[in-house]
């Protein structure tokens, strides 16, 4: 989970570099992933079966509403905007978790939710007026808040009933992720769009879709058999200080003393959820 929220907590600057428009980012990053992904699957002496594609076809077009409501919030508003929109995500998480994946979270989660909510509120409240930010750019981090969550849960529900080894989601929800922003792609970009990607955007996308899309996602995978995901959504409230922490070098997005303070009160929050195990509602 450690190297998971470094990891996701830089992708967003990262991101944020990248120019081109959001559906070339997304089809292109999704579909340079997608025969790495195979590739690696069948080496390690896996293969996607039908029965995988049968649980990943949601989750996979969550995704990719996902990405591409991410890079189209990104280029309309700050890093720290969109990190915290995403970080009303544990709340959500623990409002669906009993229903859908027979955890009980208790008074203790609900209460330290709400203060790394609040934790994160006063990371973004520290950066002024200098935070760059439109509707548009807010709607798209909404859309970008309750798609990921979806696939979150989704992914939990799937890794906790059903054998799917990681690789095997992660090129199954992948594959379906491009077959789903292909159409728009289509639709809504023209091909001279593509040649927007310049050699920068290449090292970028290598980032975004190497090191966060392929590995830290199939290490996440893994991860969701093992821990409740109302426990490690909250903990996923880490990674946007070292997004906000991050943006300061790469994106020229200023840190201020009020920032460190709540980065501070998220990380108590985190160190306080975990501590304490959630139940089954069996």
């Amino acid at each position: 989970m450690a190297g998971i929220i470094v990891l996701w907590g830089i992708g967003p600057p990262v991101s944020k570099l990248i120019t081109a428009p959001p559906l070339v980012i997304a089809s292109t990053r999704f579909w340079a992933s997608v025969p790495i992904l195979f590739a690696v699957t069948a080496a390690t002496g896996h293969r996607v079966t039908r029965e995988t594609l049968r649980h990943t076809w949601l989750a996979g077009a969550l995704f990719g509403l996902n990405m591409v409501a991410v890079f189209f919030s990104l280029q309309r508003t700050s890093v720290a905007v969109l990190s915290i929109l995403m970080a009303l995500q544990p709340g959500i998480v623990l409002v669906v978790a009993g229903r859908w994946l027979g955890e009980r979270p208790s008074r203790w989660h609900v209460a330290w939710t709400i203060v790394g909510i609040l934790g994160v509120g006063i990371v973004i409240l520290g950066n002024g007026p200098e935070v760059e930010m439109d509707a548009l750019g807010v709607m798209g981090g909404v859309v970008s808040l309750l798609s990921f969550t979806g696939y979150y849960v989704r992914n939990r529900m799937v890794r906790t009933r059903f054998e799917v080894h990681p690789l095997e989601w992660m090129s199954a929800s992948t594959l379906f992720s491009a077959l789903f922003v292909t159409p728009f792609a289509v639709a809504f970009t023209r091909p001279s769009d593509y040649g927007l990607l310049g050699g920068r955007d290449w090292i970028y996308l290598f980032y975004v879709a190497g090191v966060v899309g392929i590995f830290s996602h199939t290490l996440m995978s893994w991860v969701q058999k093992f821990v409740p995901a109302s426990r490690s959504s909250l903990y996923l409230l880490g990674m946007t200080v070292v997004a906000v922490l991050a943006s300061w070098p790469i994106n020229g997005e200023h840190f201020t003393t009020q920032q460190a303070v709540g980065g501070l009160v998220v990380l108590g929050a985190v160190a306080a959820v975990v501590s304490r195990p959630t139940t089954s509602t069996g």
